[in-house]
């Protein structure tokens, strides 16, 4: 497959999807990133090391999908189980060549600079005590709220002084108290100057190609996060890829086609970060507010991957799962004419999954039963009836495709 992907387009919107857990304690991994690189500075780091440092404050909560245990880590520093999501990032980050670079400052983030490991190696263990500095400095923020950062600099510097020695490496807080004297540190820090910081940097490290398949395993990192924001959406996104191109294939799509329609499985609920865990596990049936919250989620799907050169189609093929060949879909109203065989795929193949597994109001409904219900949605005019007929010709094989494990056979994963 010819196509390629930026790396560091990808590791940015990487960011804004993990941004989205915090729901309203939004860019926390962005400013922890403007924290420690600015401290870095301070500290003499050379600009390859600077790169290195802001990839791994950017991806140092990567291992949280659930809003709760968010709001957790940024109110509770001593919380005993902060070190479980250090962990799964680690975990996560592991299999990536270049990412794998980061997994131990991210493994070690919440570990106090006198506790780390004697093995870890300097450039690691001094990543992970700046990003444990930015982040313990940001939660200071967040709890004083992030209107006015200036104003709050003398508690958090007093803070932050009292941690060193300990859980803060002196000579970082030394570089930190000098970066903090500064005004213009304080006010970078409000919400609409941190994108502008981040889009500056050049970040020539990560600014390398992937070919398409390659980017595939990211999608499916992705994926893994957004599956477990619940454990009644676990291998939902995996489920949806693999039957989507399951029936790519049924419909004669293209090899390139097909690998991307399955990256569009994979990241089509990216968006479903920013869903509160009580709306998500909600037994009952959601409030109009609550579906209010619920229908942001495919929007904010089409904002995170529709700023990576080369995603452009497959942005659309994710974020329109809720469109409906009737243009009474959600959120953009697209009718018929303006989704194509793929988002169509995408959609089919999401209903069908999400039929096939349990959520909080019903059990896993029957295959046979499934071939109805889609059947409905059909004449209801929301779903493509050709596809729709390509899915129930081959029940069996669509409800394995929706419901096994993860395969690994195409080209995108």
């Amino acid at each position: 497959m010819s196509l390629r992907i930026d790396l560091r387009s990808a590791i940015l919107a990487l960011s804004d999807a993990l941004d989205l857990v915090g729901v309203n304690d939004f860019q926390h991994g962005k400013r922890v990133a403007m924290i420690a690189r600015e401290t870095a500075i301070n500290m003499g780091l050379p600009e390859r090391r600077l790169d290195r440092l802001v990839c791994g404050c950017l991806l140092h909560d990567l291992g949280v999908s659930s809003t709760a245990v968010q709001r957790r880590l940024l109110r509770q520093a001593d919380w005993e189980d902060r070190h479980i999501h250090c962990e799964t990032g680690y975990r996560l980050l592991q299999p990536f060549s270049h990412l794998s670079l980061v997994s131990r400052a991210v493994r070690y983030h919440h570990t106090p600079w006198v506790d780390l490991p004697a093995d870890l190696g300097e450039t690691d263990a001094l990543d992970s005590n700046l990003i444990l500095l930015g982040d313990r400095v940001d939660g200071m923020l967040l709890q004083r709220g992030l209107d006015n950062p200036l104003f709050n600099r003398p508690g958090i510097v007093e803070a932050i002084v009292g941690l060193a020695g300990r859980e803060l490496l002196p000579e970082a807080v030394d570089a930190f108290i000098a970066v903090a004297s500064r005004e213009a540190f304080w006010i970078a820090l409000a919400p609409r100057h941190v994108q502008s910081y981040l889009n500056d940097l050049p970040l020539s490290e990560w600014r390398m190609t992937i070919d398409f398949p390659m980017f595939g395993h990211v999608a499916r990192l992705v994926s893994t996060i957004v599956d477990a924001k619940s454990h009644f959406t676990a291998a939902h996104s995996l489920g949806v890829a693999q039957l989507a191109r399951h029936l790519g294939q049924r419909s004669g799509l293209t090899a390139d086609s097909l690998a991307k329609v399955e990256v569009a499985g994979l990241m089509h609920d990216v968006g479903k970060l920013c869903v509160p865990d009580e709306i998500i596990d909600k037994r009952a049936r959601l409030t109009p507010l609550e579906f209010s919250v619920m229908e942001r989620h495919s929007f904010e799907t089409y904002q995170i991957l529709r700023h990576v050169p080369g995603l452009e189609q497959v942005a659309e093929w994710a974020a329109f799962h809720h469109e409906a060949l009737n243009g009474q879909g959600y959120p953009f109203r697209r009718s018929a004419a303006r989704l194509s065989t793929e988002a169509r795929i995408v959609a089919v193949a999401d209903v069908f999954q999400a039929l096939a597994q349990e959520r909080p109001y019903r059990g896993p409904q029957p295959v046979d039963v499934i071939g109805g219900i889609l059947g409905e949605f059909v004449k209801r005019g929301v779903l493509d009836g050709d596809l729709v007929a390509l899915a129930c010709e081959d029940l069996d094989g669509s409800w394995r495709a929706a419901t096994l494990p993860w395969s690994g056979d195409g080209g995108g994963g």
